[in-house]
């Protein structure tokens, strides 16, 4: 039976074309990369032999010879149309050969173009001989001496022949012979079925091998999928106050996310890009994308990771099952709703079918997936397992199918998991799976989703390429804006209307231009004037106001909760704080990465609320008691059931908020205590940043000054644990504070803030410096004292030592790509042209200071096994400044900084080289210290906070 080969696309049919040439001519064709090929999808040097089909001669090339792939996507009914449609393209490469100022060199001596249109082989008036017919006369046409008379025409079109005449065959594949060569080569066929199977793909499993353990996959995968399509796409974005639980399908409101990448500016969408690699096939050995083929995807909270994850695989789910017949009218719904969602980004659905996977690695963690004996393809046959009533997926046979059809798995949530050893072992997982899929030649695609803050490991980076979410431009804000407003209220038009409008206004004030950043943020914004809130330009308080603006509308209703919340507002809002604080500590352990309340602890906690407030609820405040705690496993405000599992946050970043308020809650003294303890640490970043936003949301100015202080001393004391002169945390912290925009109404502490943040440019090659970038480049773009501020800092580094010179240099030239993505005003642009003060004198190298550290080490007064410690990681410092970083190095380090005065002599010595050891730091930085950032700290929290036991 024929193949549809119309069914593939142009970057299937390029694949396919590539894998035929490669299995007909042997491993010498070369495979061209996307970008700019100069005219060549493939080409061979040296001798090949061409025998099209079986009953043809064979011809033996010598040379050069060029493969062009032209792929129609509907090719006509009509064998005439199809014939015009390739010789329009094979006449335009040849006018591209012909063209003598073009980049098409060196001419080709042999050029073979591949198509899937069907050629008929009739004489004189088939395909084939109209084509060739065709060509003769192009080039019959250059020949002719009659047709110019302007002299320098006719040396154009005498050198384009002459370019031409290089040309010594073109020659056609088209679609018949592909299937020719696809029943000769059947395992470039086995390699596309995703492609290539009938539409129904569970049906025509059989099809694909006669050793495919149907009994125990078929109805399995089936089943899974058509539960998980109508029982996964869903999000809860309206999460407080709606009352009804009704989720929301996630085709409905997914918008197509800018995205960067690491080191550079260059900017496209996530779904564009997921979706392009997907349609590759990625088997190795047959696969045309260069590794690394897999995708780290980091955003910032809110920015929309899991909403894509889900959709990315609701994306794929609908493909599998778009021409299955056993489907209900809702199924066929989602599909339907699917593919429109795609056209809205000028997408349809995959050609490549690949079998869709989403695992949340918290709740894989949680649930033991990450148990000795177990690894995450039997994690994958468990999910299966559970999601069907047909029985058990044995992970064996998933294991074939994945050897036998093209799968995307989706793995959602690595900041989730922070524990140390936990995430290191999940890691370990993940490297395991993919290592083993190219080991088995499997045609998989991995994406994986974490928050930038933290991601160090830099996981398995032969497999996997890291593409970094960015901010919404605010065109993209407001669509995303109308879009979930009109979702969110339906038919309400009135409301829509209103909302949109101040929406636009919003748009249009510099003050909450930033605030429109990220999917979450506008949502929040958009709820909030629905209410008729009022905006602060800063997130902290954004959060905050989706909380009040929620909080009233759930006070105003009539009956309900109204009377509860009118006159117990104080201890709902401390319930809240305390759940957010007590989920957050739990997250942060291995065992409850997926955190929750049962229903007694939830009660627990709002009883401490109420008896601390002088309440007596264990007795005549009972009822109350029972009305609150009833009130929240409905839905309280913020507070919402989560099923079997208990009581939580639907938001992870609300979560985070209501934890910064319950940090932020008591003297001021320990307050900030509990902010310098947290500061380090990337899973609580997010909460630190809040609770900076509340202290800078209050008229408080000493207030403001002690945060200020706290972030430029972080590094100086209580660093001996975390070695913060050698890697420092208050610069970024300071970048942080200024992007969230709790400074912008206050240039004192602002240009403290920011003097203090241009100090990451002391650090060598800064893995971040893109971002780092685009946040002094928003900044500088506010105004022009915010600008000459930069401008200042950047003239004092270059001024510099060595490595303060490289890289504010490394950061200037970053400036111009990212003023142009990011639509900075164009003033910025000056900043990539700073220079130092004439007057400044460069500073040197530090001196070496090698023999003070000795000293350090050897007189330092510890004993026993501290003094083992201590010297061992003496040894390891002085090998990774030598000859970089080692496993057991980095372990000796971290040992030495977990006992007190091991740590602060450590210190103490690394303080006397770490200004000329550029290895030494970076090693530090990015392989040692970020284990020691993740340490545990709920606990010591929770031990430094009031009102949680």
């Amino acid at each position: 039976m024929s193949d549809d080969l119309e069914k593939l696309g142009p970057t299937g049919f390029q694949d396919l074309a590539a894998s035929l040439a490669v299995a007909s001519f042997g491993p010498g064709v070369q495979v061209m990369g996307s970008g700019r090929d100069g005219g060549r999808d493939l080409y061979h040097r040296g001798s090949l032999i061409w025998k099209p089909t079986e009953d043809q001669p064979a011809e033996v090339w010598e040379g050069y010879t060029v493969l062009q792939v032209k792929h129609r996507a509907t090719p006509s009914a009509s064998h005439q149309e199809n014939a015009a449609w390739l010789w329009g393209h094979v006449r335009g490469e040849l006018d591209a050969w012909a063209n003598p100022y073009g980049d098409r060199n060196p001419i080709p001596d042999f050029l073979i173009i591949i198509t899937n249109v069907m050629l008929t082989p009739f004489p004189q008036v088939g395909g084939h001989d109209l084509l060739n017919e065709n060509i003769k006369r192009y080039l019959e046409r250059l020949a002719d001496n009659s047709r110019e008379v302007d002299p320098e025409a006719v040396e154009e079109r005498i050198a384009r022949l002459a370019r031409l005449k290089r040309i010594k065959k073109v020659r056609i594949w088209d679609g018949n012979q592909i299937q020719a060569l696809l029943k000769v080569h059947p395992a470039v066929r086995d390699a596309f079925p995703g492609f290539l199977t009938a539409g129904d793909v569970f049906a025509a499993l059989a099809q694909l091998t006669d050793t495919m353990p149907l009994k125990d996959l078929e109805e399995g995968l089936r089943e899974h999928a058509k539960t998980t399509l109508m029982g996964e796409g869903f999000i809860y974005f309206d999460e407080a106050g709606s009352g009804d639980g009704q989720g929301i399908p996630v085709h409905e409101v997914a918008i197509d996310l800018p995205i960067t990448f690491a080191g550079g500016a260059r900017r496209t969408s996530v779904v564009k890009y997921v979706l392009d690699r997907a349609e590759h096939v990625l088997a190795p050995g047959v696969t045309t994308q260069a590794a690394p083929r897999h995708l780290i995807v980091t955003g910032a909270p809110g920015n929309g990771k899991t909403t894509i994850s889900k959709f990315l695989v609701q994306v794929f789910r609908a493909a599998m099952l778009e021409h299955a017949e056993d489907l209900s009218d809702g199924y066929r719904d989602v599909i339907r709703g699917t593919a429109a969602a795609l056209k809205r980004f000028g997408r349809e659905l995959p050609k490549n079918r690949r079998w869709p996977m989403r695992v949340d690695l918290a709740l894989y963690a949680q649930e033991g997936g990450l148990s000795d004996d177990s690894t995450l393809l039997r994690w994958i046959a468990h999910k299966v397992s559970r999601r069907s009533d047909m029985g058990e997926v044995k992970p064996w046979a998933l294991k074939t199918w994945m050897q036998k059809w093209p799968w995307l798995l989706v793995l959602d949530g690595l900041d989730e998991v922070t524990e140390p050893a936990v995430r290191k072992r999940l890691i370990e997982r993940v490297t395991e799976f993919v290592n083993a899929a190219d080991a088995d030649k499997c045609d998989v695609l991995v994406v994986l989703t974490t928050r930038p803050v933290g991601y160090t490991e830099n996981i398995a980076p032969a497999h996997f390429e890291r593409i970094d979410l960015d901010f919404l431009e605010l065109p993209e804000a407001v669509r995303y804006g109308k879009l979930a407003t009109r979702v969110r209220l339906r038919t309400d038009l009135d409301r829509i209307e209103r909302v949109l409008t101040r929406l636009h206004k919003a748009a249009d004030d510099e003050a909450l231009q930033h605030l429109l950043r990220t999917p979450l943020q506008v949502l929040i914004l958009t709820i909030i004037i629905d209410g008729a809130g009022q905006l602060a330009p800063d997130r902290y308080s954004l959060f905050r106001g989706y909380y009040d603006a929620v909080f009233r509308r759930e006070r105003d209703k009539p009956g309900g909760l109204h009377r509860m919340l009118q006159e117990f507002g104080q201890q709902i809002q401390q319930l809240h704080e305390r759940v957010g604080f007590e989920l957050q500590v739990r997250a942060e352990t291995g065992d409850r990465s997926y955190a929750s309340l049962t229903a007694v602890e939830l009660r627990q906690i709002a009883w401490q609320v109420l008896d601390e407030a002088g309440f007596k609820p264990s007795g005549k405040d009972e009822p109350l008691l029972d009305k609150i705690f009833d009130a929240a496993t409905k839905r309280l405000v913020l507070i919402a059931p989560r099923g079997a599992e208990g009581y939580g946050f639907d938001v992870r970043s609300l979560q985070e908020l209501m934890a910064a308020m319950h940090l932020t809650t008591g003297l001021l003294d320990d307050v900030l205590q509990r902010l310098r303890s947290s500061a380090a640490s990337p899973y609580w970043r997010n909460t630190w940043l809040f609770a900076a936003g509340q202290l800078f949301s209050a008229p408080q100015p000493h207030q403001h000054d002690a945060l200020v202080r706290l972030v430029e001393t972080i590094d100086d004391k209580d660093a001996d644990y975390r070695l913060g002169q050698a890697v420092p945390i208050g610069p970024r912290l300071a970048l942080d504070i200024i992007d969230d925009g709790m400074a912008r109404s206050y240039p004192r502490w602002r240009d403290r803030l920011v003097a203090h943040g241009l100090r990451v440019l002391t650090e060598p090659n800064p893995p971040d410096l893109s971002p780092i970038t685009k946040c002094l480049v928003r900044f500088a773009s506010t105004g022009d004292d915010q600008r000459a501020a930069v401008a200042e800092g950047l003239r004092a580094s270059l001024a510099g030592t060595p490595t303060t010179r490289e890289t504010a240099a490394a950061l200037q030239q970053l400036v111009p790509a990212i003023v142009d993505e990011i639509r900075a005003h164009s003033s910025v642009r000056g900043l990539a042209g700073v220079r130092r003060h004439p007057d400044s004198a460069l500073q040197s190298e530090p001196a070496r200071g090698w023999e003070d550290f000795e000293v350090e080490i050897l007189t330092n007064p510890c004993t026993g096994l501290e003094a083992d410690l201590l010297h061992d990681a003496a040894d390891a410092l002085r090998h990774i400044a030598a000859y970089g970083g080692r496993g057991e190095d980095a372990a000796a380090i971290q040992r030495a900084l977990e006992v007190e005065p091991v740590a602060a002599g450590l210190a103490a010595a690394i303080a006397h080289v770490i200004g000329h050891e550029r290895l030494l730091v970076e090693n530090l930085r990015d392989g040692v210290v970020p284990a020691v950032h993740r340490r545990l700290i709920g606990e010591q929290l929770r031990s430094m906070s009031t009102g949680v036991t």
